[in-house]
């Protein structure tokens, strides 16, 4: 690993002595802090928090009741680095739909005949553009959906495409703006109801939400349609190792303090019925996890929370459960394979 220049040594020594100071401070002012696991240790890790996330506070006082909620996060996880591990008021910044509403809001997919799907799916080592990291705006509902087109169109017609996410952000909902939360079957109306979607380069992703522009004589990437999949892991399964990824909703809280594994449903972890995220399902596969006491099939699901979360930006989730509501409203946009090309193959 590359060592830091002498410059940025002292904001990090700066920070790494007012974090002790406050510790301090915060015992006379009768603070709880946890013993584990060790407060030097602790403060070490506040600040490679801080580094990482590039989080900044705006007095001690701020900084001093942000270092104590990450003490008590890593006590209570001792095992696990939590995505931006700071209190509930934080991770709600990344709950990107609002209340789910009921009624039709999409085509339903007609079911296909598959054969038995292989064990083994993974699209990230073909067909997926790089992860992506949605910030501070509540666009993972767009970000899910532009990562699905492009996905599509590599498999599906063999174009590589950066498509504009502030786009669906500004567009899908001009009165309120994407930044509060949405919908991918609303993102995969708008592109399929406008004949497409403008590229990342001409209308690049700013993190807030923008009047929506209107750009003359720009090229747009379409779909054929979209739909919505069978509550059905198998089937899901098998159209995505023949058709390509597809955005799932799914419960947040699970994610909160995930590092790395496979997430197992358990009772109480997250309610199947409440869908508070999108993400997208671009595998699946088989393995076993704590020492061989569980076997059985997972997804492979991309987040938009940037390479530095997860694993490198992805994480894997117990497969035909349910989990988290994974399979309750999978969604995906249509392209059409072009005359005389071979079906598409998932890597394994």
């Amino acid at each position: 690993m590359q060592q830091d220049a002498p410059a940025m040594r002292l904001p990090k020594l700066a920070a790494c002595l007012t974090l002790w100071a406050a510790w301090i401070s915060a015992l006379h002012a009768n603070f709880t802090f946890p013993s584990y696991p060790g407060m030097m240790e602790m403060t070490g890790r506040f600040q490679e928090f801080m580094v990482k996330f590039s989080k900044t506070y705006n007095s001690q006082e701020e900084m001093i009741y942000r270092f104590k909620v990450f003490a008590q996060n890593m006590e209570n996880q001792p095992n696990l680095a939590g995505h931006r591990a700071g209190d509930e008021s934080e991770f709600a910044k990344n709950i990107c739909t609002p209340a789910l509403r009921p009624g039709p809001f999409g085509p339903t997919e007609p079911r296909r005949s598959f054969t038995t799907a292989p064990r083994f799916c993974d699209w990230r080592k073909k067909a997926l553009s790089p992860v992506k990291n949605q910030g501070e705006c509540c666009s993972c509902w767009a970000f899910a959906a532009v990562s699905n087109i492009e996905a599509l169109w590599k498999i599906h017609r063999n174009v590589n495409c950066s498509l504009s996410v502030q786009e669906l952000v500004d567009c899908t909902y001009p009165s309120r703006g994407g930044c509060e939360g949405g919908y991918v079957w609303d993102a995969l109306h708008y592109v399929f109801n406008k004949s497409g979607l403008s590229s990342s380069r001409l209308y690049p992703y700013v993190e807030k939400d923008q009047r929506c522009q209107k750009h003359k004589g720009r090229k747009l990437t379409k779909i054929d349609g979209y739909s919505v999949l069978p509550r059905d892991e198998r089937y899901i399964a098998n159209f995505v190792a023949t058709q390509g990824p597809v955005t799932a909703l799914m419960n947040i809280k699970i994610l909160k303090h995930y590092k790395t594994g496979i997430i197992q449903r358990s009772e109480g972890s997250c309610d199947p019925n409440w869908l508070d995220h999108v993400v997208l399902i671009v595998g699946f596969g088989e393995g076993k996890i704590r020492r061989g006491t569980w076997s059985g099939s997972y997804w492979i699901i991309q987040n938009s929370w940037g390479k530095k979360w997860g694993e490198q930006g992805y994480f894997r989730m117990e497969r035909d459960s349910n989990t988290c509501g994974i399979a309750q409203y999978v969604t995906t946009a249509i392209l059409k394979d072009l005359g005389g090309k071979k079906p598409a193959v998932c890597p394994r």
